[in-house]
């Protein structure tokens, strides 16, 4: 059965996977997940207004000493499939972000989606990934810091893959 949520993202995400469609197209953080690593709309969240949702989690490594950023599905684990991606993994598949203001308005109360908070629109450089948030750069708007928690409105967040240049950003 299908999620409503995610209907309109399915077909694309499934095509991608399929190898069919490489486009360099932008693509939402749901969609990726999709794609990349071979959730379905069981993984996400789709209480609230703006569904898909996804967890920000981490992961602790063997040697007990690493903890990294993870992106983590709404489903536990129960057999070969990974509830947990690894925030700097994923998204190395990508070179710029766009950020909607929506993610923030979730995630921070109205009125936190201006411009005077964050660059909203634009495509910004992904430099790297800590638990203080996505280390980014804008041309004009120089070194960016994007809180991990705005990346649980996974519908939100807009992903560039390496080597596309889009005419313009999603509608």
């Amino acid at each position: 059965m299908t999620d409503p949520a995610l209907s309109d993202h399915a077909p694309a995400a499934l095509d991608r996977r399929a190898g069919t469609d490489r486009s360099g197209e932008p693509v939402t953080l749901a969609e990726s997940l999709m794609s990349e690593a071979g959730w379905g709309p069981e993984n996400f969240g789709r209480e609230g207004p703006n569904p898909p949702y996804l967890r920000i989690g981490g992961k602790l490594w063997v040697s007990l000493t690493e903890f990294e950023p993870c992106f983590a599905s709404f489903r536990r684990d129960r057999g070969p499939f990974r509830s947990k991606v690894a925030i700097a993994d994923h998204l190395a598949k990508y070179d710029a972000i766009m950020i909607d203001p929506l993610a923030f308005e979730e995630c921070f109360g109205p009125g936190e989606g201006t411009e005077t908070v964050f660059p909203f629109g634009a495509w910004l450089t992904i430099r790297g990934v800590g638990f203080g948030g996505l280390e980014l750069w804008g041309k004009r708007q120089g070194a960016v810091t994007l809180p991990l928690d705005a990346l649980a409105v996974a519908s939100a967040i807009w992903l560039r893959r390496k080597g596309s240049e889009p005419q313009s950003g999603p509608t």
